[in-house]
């Protein structure tokens, strides 16, 4: 469930003020302080604003104006899933490319890919028609999104947190798991990190695992963070994906993409 956060009258009085046009947000033209802009900075955060210092605006993916009305009106602000769920959706092109260009379109017929943080269905769709003989695996934990990925024989849906999933998911069985995962969340910050730790445990051996994560895993020093690069550079590497993929989908947040293979079963 989305938490709830309320927002004062002053900042509502602000918000009401904001000129909106398409899909960038206008603060009022004077200075606010401190304690007011950040007050009305995490409410156009919470609804999926970014500030743009070029455009000099928030900018949103699609027109704020309803979502803004709503806030004047209620009080409250429901966070959308990017924020929650930690969801941004893998482009269509991002997924093609990324799926072709691994060894899915070589795997045998019957072949089981998992694709544990499946979102709306593009990488799923991406697999099966790069090699249409595997069989998905998808894991997503909204439901409305589950119900969305469609009855394709060759497709199972589950609906479940990938932590509920692990615990009774066969380990060492997949031919290949491709993934976008939640990069962060509150009081999760590297979350993606426990994601793709638990997925590596699924694969069989030979098995490719491929993963859509924040560059932070290039430089950032902390323990956890330099357990999972020794991993993937020990068996395999990682390339720089291009400035902006996920832009679209509303952030701008600089990702990698990680390929390894599972040598044995005990790595």
């Amino acid at each position: 469930m989305r938490t709830t956060i309320p927002v004062d009258d002053t900042v509502r009085r602000i918000l009401a003020e904001c000129r909106i046009d398409d899909n960038r947000l206008y603060l009022p033209d004077r200075q606010l302080d401190r304690k007011l802009y950040k007050g009305v900075n995490t409410v156009l955060e919470a609804l999926g604003g970014t500030w743009n210092r070029r455009a000099k605006a928030h900018l949103f993916t699609s027109d704020p104006s309803t979502a803004i009305a709503n806030v004047v009106a209620g009080g409250t602000v429901a966070p959308p899933a990017t924020v929650t769920e930690g969801y941004f959706a893998t482009p269509a092109w991002l997924a093609e490319k990324i799926v072709t260009e691994s060894d899915i379109p070589d795997l045998e017929a019957g072949a089981e890919v998992l694709e544990p943080s499946a979102g709306d269905g593009a990488l799923v769709r991406a697999i099966l028609d790069a090699n249409p003989g595997v069989r998905v695996t998808a894991i997503e934990p909204n439901p409305v999104r589950a119900a969305q990925l469609g009855d394709d024989p060759r497709l199972t849906v589950v609906t479940s947190t990938l932590e509920d999933f692990a615990e009774t998911a066969p380990r060492q069985h997949y031919a290949a798991a491709v993934m976008n995962p939640p990069f962060a969340l509150p009081g999760q910050p590297t979350i993606w990190i426990s994601h793709v730790l638990a997925v590596w445990n699924m694969l069989a051996a030979q098995a490719q695992l491929i993963a859509v994560v924040p560059s932070g895993f290039t430089f950032r020093r902390d323990k956890n963070h330099e357990s999972i690069r020794q991993l993937i550079t020990t068996y395999g590497g990682y390339e720089d994906l291009p400035e902006g993929a996920f832009a679209e989908s509303g952030t701008g947040a600089r990702t990698v993409l990680l390929h390894a293979h599972r040598a044995d079963i005990t790595a």
